[in-house]
């Protein structure tokens, strides 16, 4: 007669009740992992909003108050890509990327804006400055929402080493953390 319940079915069984038991646990953790996109429903409205834009001179940004309508449904910091894409309206600022191209899509995830560049970003073809004020210009965009604690890069959905000299394998934050 043989044995059901050997050790090594035994082991067997009490891997499965571990594995099961951990897949569980894992399962009931997910809500820290989800995306925060913080509901914009007290943002509607007028809104002052305050975007940094390259110098004309090539040496650092400028920063321009702009006072937008938020209407109902609309993202916010979504909203203020398009606007930095969109371009300066005081003197002295230029534009970071030309006319037409994409805005960014931007994500709040647990302190961090994850802002997703489109494909058109990597052939900008801009040198050190000009990328440098591109990243840093979005980069201190988003840090003027209370809720950002840093801003991370994504090229087209994916993780880059940079879109051609700046390094965007770390997160950006505000100066002095």
């Amino acid at each position: 007669m043989r044995r059901i319940l050997t050790f090594t079915n035994f082991l067997g069984l009490l891997m499965l009740l571990l594995g099961g038991w951990a897949l569980w646990a894992i399962q009931g953790d997910n809500g820290s992992r989800s995306l925060n996109l913080p509901s914009d429903l007290d943002n509607q409205g007028p809104r002052t909003i305050r975007l940094h834009f390259a110098k004309d001179t090539g040496d650092g940004l400028v920063v321009e108050e702009r006072t937008i309508q938020v209407v109902e449904g609309e993202y916010t910091m979504g909203r203020v890509l398009e606007e930095l894409v969109r371009g300066p309206q005081v003197p002295g600022a230029a534009p970071l990327v030309p006319a037409g191209t994409p805005a960014p899509t931007v994500f709040l995830r647990d302190g961090t804006a994850l802002v997703d560049l489109p494909a058109a970003y990597r052939r900008l073809g801009y040198g050190t400055s000009g990328e440098t004020a591109l990243i840093y210009g979005i980069t201190n965009t988003l840090l003027e929402f209370k809720e950002v604690e840093q801003v991370k890069f994504l090229l087209d959905g994916q993780e880059v080493e940079s879109i051609g000299h700046l390094s965007l394998l770390d997160p950006f934050r505000r100066a002095g953390q």
